[in-house]
């Protein structure tokens, strides 16, 4: 029998061989069904106040509004 050289070369050698266990052949052993309980729904979560997006929403409209009022200012000059 050849040498075997590491772990991956063992298990398929013992996978090859007949009348092994039924865990190694990767039949594993069968697990009895376990009764289903009624999922409960968790309430929705909410968001924690995000100050750095409040902060980012007033600097984008306040240049939406700088911008509208220059273009209507030099619109009117």
């Amino acid at each position: 029998m050849p040498e075997l050289t590491n772990l991956t070369d063992r298990i398929s050698h013992l996978r090859d061989r007949k009348g092994s266990s039924p865990v190694v052949q990767g039949g594993g052993v069968p697990e009895e069904p376990k009764p289903s309980a009624p999922k409960k729904r968790r309430p929705e979560r909410k968001f924690a106040t995000d100050y750095f997006m409040l902060f980012v929403y007033a600097l984008l409209a306040f240049a939406l509004v700088a911008q509208l009022a220059l273009i209507v200012w030099l619109d009117v000059i």
